[in-house]
């Protein structure tokens, strides 16, 4: 008997949580959290051989573009975030239709469990910034500084981290229960092909 194609219809497989769903939803929280590190290389600067994160003090008007990139990395990190603790149902789905994240990813460790606390408002909050147009400059209510920065800056990489290791083992399950061509994410010899995929 054949095995079921690797790019058939979502709504055919959907419910096979622990192999099809899992590897699509680690696919689409590592291609998001790829986002967010590369606006987290754009954040850093080189100073004397030594890597700084930018620094988060410049709340004004005119912070300039490290700045921005910090901002978009935060607010793109706090997404993948979410969509590992809280699920990846978009807000329309009907909740007899929601699937709790529990039960498709693997176990996620306790380091990356909860997102830095940041003074007066939530990360939540800094993202709808972000990513929302609104009547007037909202940014300059969020007190990030620098301690609040190195703190998001170690879950980035504990989450990159993780991503990376449960993508690879998701995808050796999808690949044996899945038909899925001898080259497509990773060569036969585990190296991954074509990472520009994931931009």
């Amino acid at each position: 008997m054949d095995r079921p194609k690797y790019l058939n219809d979502w709504e055919k497989y959907k419910d096979d949580l622990k192999v099809w769903r899992r590897f699509w939803a680690l696919w689409e929280l590592r291609r998001k959290w790829k986002w967010a590190d590369s606006f987290y290389q754009e954040a850093h600067r080189i100073e004397e051989n030594t890597e700084d994160i930018v620094e988060p003090k410049c709340w004004t008007l005119f912070p300039g573009p490290g700045y921005m990139r910090l901002c978009l990395w935060i607010a793109l990190l706090k997404s993948v975030h979410e969509g590992i603790t809280v699920g990846l149902d978009s807000y329309d789905t009907p909740d007899s239709e929601k699937v709790d994240i529990s039960e498709v990813l693997p176990r996620v460790p306790k380091n990356i469990t909860k997102f830095p606390y940041i003074k007066l408002s939530g990360f939540k909050d800094f993202r709808n910034a972000i990513f929302h147009c609104q009547w007037s400059p909202t940014l300059s209510k969020f007190k990030l500084d620098s301690d609040t920065t190195n703190e998001i800056e170690s879950l980035h990489k504990k989450i990159g981290e993780w991503l990376d290791k449960e993508f690879k083992n998701s995808y050796n399950e999808f690949k044996q229960k899945y038909d899925v061509p001898d080259t497509w994410v990773f060569t036969p010899d585990g190296k991954e092909f074509m990472p520009e995929t994931f931009y």
